[in-house]
């Protein structure tokens, strides 16, 4: 919550928290009345009330993760460093079958 000039703002992650709070603002209010009452928060006078909503669906994880494994064929080195080019050559020699 966040208090600017004499609204209240509520950011809410989730649509039925939203419309609860808009359901509910008369008791938001009442509470707020009573806390002026017993000398708390006396410098919050909200007239308003506004929610930022900000909702974000979570992505599904996915059940299996394929994967292929391929066959290696001699591929062409291209690498112009001698050092680079023999590290590559040990490389291509484990993959043979």
């Amino acid at each position: 919550m966040t208090y600017k000039g004499s609204v209240l703002y509520i950011d809410v992650t989730h649509p039925a928290i939203r419309q609860e709070i808009f359901f509910k603002r008369d008791m938001i209010f009442s509470i707020i009345k009573e806390m002026h009452k017993l000398n708390m928060c006396t410098d919050i006078t909200p007239s308003k009330i506004i929610t930022n909503y900000k909702y974000t669906s979570k992505q599904k994880v996915p059940k299996e993760i394929k994967f292929f494994i391929k066959e290696v064929k001699n591929f062409e080195i291209k690498a112009k460093n001698p050092e680079i080019r023999a590290k590559f050559e040990e490389i291509k020699k484990l993959l043979k079958p």
